[in-house]
């Protein structure tokens, strides 16, 4: 049978098919800044008054009002102390085997709006990856908004700071003043800073899983969720045994839990993936927990969903 390559719709481009680029004119010369740069503030704790039963309070006299007007000036004067509560503060744990890349972008979300929800509050640091860490942190730290910087448990922070004679990391750059950088302190806890939200991010360095154990259970805080960074999975998976809290990010920050929201309720193991991550519901040591982990490569994924279609320049028939 003779074969025959009929061409049709035969199309030569004028010009190569080229991706997108990612650096343009206005990147350089008109760079809009889209940042929100909208900051999170301490929510304060409001104080519930008992709804006593039975008989209402009855009318006071007129001696009674004038001593309660006297004691009133007299309180109104020494003003009562604010306090604050946590907003879902967050355990990150950077092993030598995690992508400290990812790990430092979202760290610096927190370090830049610690009072943000979910906010990294400690870090769990493998020594090993101390002395890079310091030097990648310090020039990425920019001033901090002044909502945050002049805050009263900002300032109060500060100052015990400075009486403890903590070591701590701030921005080497001139331009950022001490007072008003992220900053992160060395082996202390929070409780040295105050009762509530402090402002800062606690660091401690281990070397092994065991010493990490020892570091986090030191920390009174109730952390409401972890997030571990460490390629090998066994290992995270040996952290995710051995702490005791609920919820378990591994090699990622930012998850939507739906997915697997209902078989944690109902105290059912399940396992399921959604949405490029893979999500599960078990028991450890009659606990239950959530443990979220990617599929695949976020960028990757990114990746993809950026590349332009393949535009179809000629058909080719085979007879």
């Amino acid at each position: 049978m003779k074969s025959r390559v009929m061409e049709e719709d035969f199309v030569i481009p004028k010009f190569p098919l080229l991706p997108l680029p990612l650096i343009k004119y206005e990147t350089i010369h008109n760079l809009d800044c889209n940042r929100d740069l909208s900051v999170s503030l301490p929510q304060a704790i409001v104080k519930m008054e008992d709804a006593a039963g039975g008989d209402g309070p009855k009318a006071p006299t007129a001696g009674t009002r004038l001593f309660q007007s006297i004691g009133a000036e007299e309180a109104s004067s020494e003003p009562e102390e604010v306090k604050y509560k946590w907003s879902s503060p967050r355990l990150m744990i950077l092993c030598e085997d995690g992508d400290i890349n990812c790990a430092m972008h979202y760290l610096m979300e927190s370090l830049h709006d610690p009072f943000a929800p979910n906010a990294v509050a400690t870090l769990l640091l493998q020594e090993s990856m101390l002395e890079e860490f310091v030097n990648r942190l310090e020039d990425r730290l920019q001033e901090l908004r002044p909502e945050i910087a002049n805050h009263p448990v900002y300032l109060t922070t500060l100052s015990r700071v400075e009486q403890l004679k903590a070591e701590t990391i701030v921005s080497s750059s001139k331009t950022v003043p001490r007072n008003a950088s992220p900053m992160m302190i060395f082996d202390f806890s929070h409780n040295y800073f105050g009762d509530g939200p402090t402002g800062v991010i606690t660091l401690h360095t281990f070397r092994t899983i065991k010493d990490a154990l020892q570091l986090q259970a030191r920390e009174p805080l109730a952390f409401t969720s972890v997030s571990i960074w460490n390629e090998k999975l066994g290992a995270a998976y040996e952290l995710v045994a051995r702490l005791n809290f609920e919820i378990f990010l591994l090699n990622c920050f930012y998850v939507n839990l739906d997915p697997i929201g209902p078989a944690f309720v109902a105290n059912m193991n399940s396992a399921k993936v959604s949405q490029d991550y893979h999500y599960e519901s078990m028991t450890f040591n009659k606990k239950r927990k959530v443990v979220v982990h990617p599929v695949a490569t976020t960028w990757g994924q990114k990746a993809k969903e950026l590349q332009p279609p393949q535009l179809r320049s000629f058909n080719v028939v085979l007879l």
